[in-house]
């Protein structure tokens, strides 16, 4: 049931993922085009990432992992931090290249599961209650299309 969640995540780092490799700069790129468009969201996003701290980490093939913490308040994200973030809430892993896939795809939730089921992205909550709110969250359709939205899908 995580893999819903992991997708919303990752569809809003997609967002930002041209061709070219994954940065602390596209993914503040997606963080803006998340922002802009999260007025606009179903309730179920902004329960699911209201008042949440989310590590993403992005494997890049040889190179160091990009990290980074995202802070959210009323669903918006208010804060970045490049590296880790204190105490998360939501660990999200993912691989640049499934990321790049799914951006690309013109199928993106059935790439993200593809993706889910090969181990190259996986996501946990750290808390009791954000384990629920996962959980409960997941099965909401209309916020999966709302992201897939974001990149144009």
């Amino acid at each position: 049931m995580h893999f819903k969640l992991v997708l919303i995540l990752t569809l809003a780092l997609a967002a930002s993922a041209p061709a070219s490799a994954l940065t602390f700069d596209s993914i503040q790129r997606g963080v803006d085009l998340y922002n802009a468009g999260v007025e606009n969201a179903p309730g179920v996003v902004k329960t699911l990432l209201g008042d949440e701290r989310i590590q993403v980490e992005i494997s890049r093939g040889n190179e160091t992992p990009l990290m980074a913490g995202l802070e959210t308040k009323n669903a918006f994200i208010v804060n970045m931090t490049k590296g880790e973030i204190e105490d998360p809430t939501i660990v999200m892993d993912a691989e640049e290249e499934a990321i790049t896939r799914i951006f690309q795809s013109d199928d993106p939730v059935t790439a993200f599961e593809e993706a889910k089921d090969k181990g190259e992205i996986s996501v946990r909550g750290t808390t009791f209650t954000s384990k629920l709110k996962v959980s409960a969250a997941l099965a909401s359709t209309p916020a999966l299309r709302f992201f897939a939205s974001l990149i144009g899908k």
